[in-house]
């Protein structure tokens, strides 16, 4: 049996997509990627180019540590950074008390607290990573 669509059929379809498009297109919209911070980690990245405080360095590794509180001698989160350039030298070696790691599954690394971040390393549009460290200011 053939069911031939009435006008009033054709209304209530038409009435139905644009809700369901724009109840989709906002959900997508605001849906961000969460991390919780890692706790007893530690992580090593090539950057080709890491901005520290405004100076620039080009091909380094970058070690970010992260050390959970003991509670016997400190009860603070801590992230301990070395940054070490191609001959082995260490350009900028810190470690940053009341922070907390956070990776994402994209490869971005951000350092810092929830709304607070003084690193960050993230894919560039050729592939390779880079930073920037603003310890003061932070990073927006």
């Amino acid at each position: 049996m053939i069911k031939i669509l009435t006008p009033n059929d054709c209304y209530m379809k038409l009435k139905f997509f644009p809700i369901f498009f724009i109840l989709t297109l906002t959900t997508g919209l605001f849906a961000q990627e969460t991390a919780k911070p890692m706790t007893d980690t530690e992580i090593e990245r090539n950057v080709s180019i890491m901005d520290i405080e405004g100076k620039e360095y080009e091909n380094v590794k970058v070690t970010l540590k992260s050390i959970s509180p003991d509670y016997f001698i400190s009860d603070v989160y801590k992230v301990k950074v070395t940054i070490v350039d191609m001959n082995g030298n260490i350009v900028w070696k810190k470690t940053l008390k009341n922070a907390y790691l956070y990776v994402f599954s994209n490869g971005q690394i951000q350092v810092g607290k929830p709304n607070f971040d003084k690193i960050l390393i993230q894919k560039n549009s050729s592939g390779t990573y880079s930073g920037k460290i603003r310890e003061k200011e932070g990073i927006y």
